[in-house]
């Protein structure tokens, strides 16, 4: 009888399975995990077979075979054999071929270039717009600046700069990084602002709310998701159980009270589909806020209102509990989302591929030390960088993944969730010009 010993993966290994799977996923993360620790390991041959590797790593052979597929034509780790003193052809094995940085670096390039062509297969399930008659496009971009600096790229942002953004700013390029571009950000007041910049060439790419790119994919603008930044909508419900009167935990409770929600926003947006999608748009009175809907909220004018993940927390105190609802909770909504030009998508891919991979890169450096990110933030912000830090943590938690991440890694999104938000945008009336669209050329939108 042959009797074979293997190294398996354990507990201390997960700090590296965990940096792999925000490019891989699961399962190849931990395959990748194991073939690179044996490759740092010198007790071990820095070789395996595909059964050391289904030990190894504790995922199904199916999964371990699908995963050295995969990494072996990514050029990530490559095949060999392993010698024996069995007779006939020796058996197949794995191994990594680099270090820790440069296999990061390769696999994240690697997804960059996955979540591109999986972004054509969404932008085909998504509306025609004006680009495909030949009109829109980035006509504004400055060719000069580009050819002077072809590695920095400019980022619209969605709001000034706060915890939900501290993976782009993690990603920002550094001595010791493995990103090849550099990141310049502009600030803008709102999602419909963000996708105005992308369109025009203004910015490279952009950072923008799912429903309100889907209504501006409506109307025709030419502008390609082409990552989510969190998989869920961080948008909820919110009040105290002190304003309110009671404790608000379903959105029956609404039923002849006061929500308050910006017009045209993303909140917006998102707040009238969940109550068209509860059936109690009727029963509610939606007051139009302006500023911070917290301060509607505090001033006692609305009952509820909507508001980010973050706001809640801003509100808490000693004398006052909060009492929040989760728009994905009620409605799967995907959160934020890197958008670009569809021309840029034709025309650069190569750059919106080191844009991808430096914002992957980036989300691993923040989960593992989010603190300079934060600080970079802090410094040109009201708040703390220990209060940024606590938004990302807390948003990655409720936000940050999904079923698809733990199967992919991160910024995976497929076509059908897309189209069931359309579909429920729709039936809402969001694409109705007389709710949220243009009225005599005047915008109502952010």
């Amino acid at each position: 009888m042959d009797v074979r010993e293997f190294p398996v993966l354990t507990e201390a290994d997960r700090e590296l399975i965990d940096v792999f799977a925000i490019g891989l996923g699961d399962d190849a993360a931990r395959v990748l995990a194991y073939l690179q620790r044996r490759r740092e390991d010198d007790e071990f041959s820095d070789t395996s077979t595909e059964t050391a590797v289904h030990v190894g790593t504790n995922v199904s052979k199916s999964a371990a075979k699908r995963s050295l597929t995969e990494l072996t034509s990514a050029a990530i780790i490559e095949e060999t054999t392993v010698q024996t003193t069995d007779p006939g052809r020796p058996p197949k094995a794995w191994r990594a071929v680099s270090t820790r940085d440069e296999t990061a670096r390769r696999l994240y390039a690697h997804h960059a270039k996955r979540l591109l062509e999986q972004s054509k297969r969404v932008e085909a399930r998504l509306p025609e717009t004006r680009a495909a008659d030949g009109t829109g496009g980035d006509d504004s971009d400055d060719e000069a600046d580009r050819l002077a600096r072809p590695d920095l790229v400019s980022i619209g942002l969605n709001w000034q700069p706060n915890g939900l953004h501290l993976p782009l700013f993690a990603a920002r390029a550094s001595d010791d990084s493995r990103s090849s571009v550099e990141f310049a950000f502009r600030e803008y007041t709102g999602s419909r602002r963000v996708i105005d910049g992308v369109e025009s060439g203004e910015s490279d790419v952009g950072i923008a709310g799912a429903a309100t790119v889907v209504r501006e994919r409506e109307r025709g603008r030419p502008i390609v998701p082409i990552a989510v930044l969190f998989q869920r909508s961080t948008v909820v419900l919110f009040t105290t159980r002190e304003q309110f009167g009671g404790s608000f935990d379903s959105l029956e409770c609404l039923r002849g009270r006061r929500v308050g929600m910006p017009t045209g926003t993303e909140t917006g947006l998102l707040g009238r589909l969940l109550l068209e999608q509860a059936g109690i748009r009727e029963a509610v009175e939606v007051v139009d806020v302006e500023g911070e809907e917290r301060d509607a909220l505090e001033s006692g004018s609305v009952d509820v209102v909507t508001g980010m993940g973050p706001d809640p927390h801003r509100v808490e105190s000693s004398t006052r509990t909060v009492e929040v609802l989760t728009m994905t909770d009620q409605f799967p909504v995907y959160g934020p989302v890197v958008i670009a030009n569809e021309s840029t998508l034709e025309t650069r891919p190569t750059m919106l591929e080191g844009v991808l991979a430096a914002i992957v890169d980036g989300w691993a450096s923040a989960v593992e030390d989010p603190e300079p990110a934060a600080a970079d933030i802090a410094a040109d912000s009201d708040e703390s960088a220990d209060r940024i830090v606590n938004t990302f943590e807390r948003a990655r938690e409720a936000f940050g993944t999904s079923d698809a991440v733990r199967k992919h890694g991160w910024g995976w999104h497929a076509p059908k969730p897309w189209s069931n938000l359309r579909a429920a945008l729709a039936e809402g009336g969001a694409f109705d010009e007389s709710r949220g669209g243009t009225q005599n050329g005047v915008s109502n939108d952010d």
